[in-house]
């Protein structure tokens, strides 16, 4: 190709493939000095044909070859200045003139859905420019992109070390499950004005929940620290465009809100305001576990350029806002025999009202109630538990239903019945625990 070089020389650029070729090029890719360049094909004259150059990443290029941008797109986001050359048809250059993103003709850009209908073959410049890219650049991007977690000891004894088990038990692993309940709280909240059909949400929620998680993007020891980032490229598989735009944005609500640093006002009334009690308590709970051990400080920065600061909650009133304290009965003693009465009225058709006393039961006089299973209470049911138990048990009448939710071992396990059959309701959750232990200790 010949070149008026006094205008223009685009020898000086490394041709590197042609994106798209009908009868003739139509968009090429260029290199120089390590930066990369896209001609492209916006007009035919009758004595030659215009181009508009831009200066590209290679984030954009690879967004667009991973059809995750279109080519409208890559132009219009485009932020370098451009060019437009006018060459004639034995391949002299006959003008430039510089143009901006912005000032371009939309005679000029590609179509809206513009996207690239290309899959690089193993012979091509691109086959291991998309590899090396997703091995290399990407990772730079997402650490570029991520947040810092902190776990550091407040012991010195081992210097500013802390141990495995204590990095997987108490830390990395409440975190974790903190984490995976606001994505699910978060997300019912977001759609179910929406979406009302509970059951298609939560089907939905499991489809993408392998696509939620933050990437692990950097690693230091000693005072464990951890980079977070959301990775886009696992979001492109999630077809839904509000689903998807909410899944680009939940990592960073998660840090923004959980692991606020103070939990100012203006914080704990948006938590009040947005999500249910019970989702705050798993949401909340293991990291204020976190918080509020005195071995550990939990620590967070928004990028690796900026400092640490402790997430603090000074004011237990804060906790207790976010997270009520249950109220539990007292365990049943030998020393002592307690009776726990509900009387609960029952109107029939005639409207005739009758109280009725419910004798032998966990409940007492409220419609909520949390109580305790022990040893003991596993005993009554035929259960023997080699080891001392205590779960925590929530058991809420509404109507003439009863709702039994027990938390053990991380896991949630419930009993629905009917009022009149709340010893059955207690030997079936009852009886559902001790299975569960004993199937984990074979």
């Amino acid at each position: 190709m010949e070149n008026n070089k006094k205008i223009f020389d685009l020898n000086q650029f490394e041709k590197i493939e042609d994106i798209i070729f009908i009868d003739e090029p139509i968009l090429t890719h260029y290199k120089r000095n390590d930066k990369h360049f896209l001609l492209y094909l916006v007009d035919t004259l009758s004595n030659s044909d215009k181009y508009l150059m831009l200066e590209v990443e290679k984030d954009s290029i690879y967004q667009y070859l991973t059809k995750n941008l279109s080519l409208r797109n890559l132009i219009l986001q485009n932020k370098n200045i451009g060019f437009f050359i006018e060459q004639d048809f034995e391949g002299n250059i006959l003008n430039l003139d510089i143009t901006q993103a912005n000032l371009i003709d939309n005679n000029y850009l590609p179509l809206e859905d513009s996207f690239l209908e290309y899959q690089p073959s193993e012979n091509s410049y691109y086959f291991e420019f998309i590899r090396d890219y997703e091995s290399k650049f990407y990772l730079t991007k997402l650490r570029q992109e991520a947040f810092y977690v902190k776990f550091a000891p407040n012991n010195l004894k081992y210097s500013d070390t802390i141990g495995l088990n204590e990095l997987a038990t108490d830390l990395l692993s409440n975190l974790s499950k903190s984490f995976k309940n606001f994505l699910k709280a978060d997300f019912f909240v977001a759609f179910k004005a929406l979406k009302s059909d509970t059951s298609k949400l939560q089907k939905i929620f499991k489809r993408i929940l392998p696509d939620l998680d933050l990437r692990m993007v950097d690693l230091k020891y000693g005072s464990f620290e951890v980079g977070l980032a959301v990775d886009k490229v696992m979001k492109n598989a999630i077809e839904d465009k509000e689903i998807k735009n909410w899944a680009l944005g939940v990592g960073y609500k998660y840090k923004d809100i959980v692991l606020d640093e103070d939990y100012d006002e203006e914080t704990v009334n948006f938590i009040l305001d947005e999500y249910e009690e019970e989702d705050r308590k798993k949401i909340f709970d293991p990291i204020f576990k976190i918080t509020q051990n005195p071995n550990y400080s939990l620590q967070i920065r928004d990028s690796k350029s900026v400092k640490y600061s402790t997430i603090r909650v000074k004011n237990k009133s804060v906790i207790e806002r976010i997270i009520p304290p249950a109220k539990f009965v007292a365990k049943l003693e030998d020393k002592k025999d307690y009776e726990i009465v509900q009387f609960t009225t029952l109107v029939d058709k005639n409207n005739i009202s009758q109280t009725v006393k419910l004798e032998n039961t966990l409940f007492n006089s409220t419609d909520n109630t949390d109580v305790l299973l022990t040893n003991k209470e596993f005993e009554k049911y035929g259960y023997d538990v080699k080891f001392e138990i205590s779960v925590p048990l929530n058991i809420r009448a509404e109507k003439d239903t009863i709702y039994l939710t027990a938390q053990y071992d991380d896991l949630e396990f419930k009993v629905t019945y009917h009022s009149d059959k709340i010893a059955e309701g207690m030997e079936k959750i009852t009886s559902n625990i001790f299975e569960y232990i004993l199937n984990k200790s074979s």
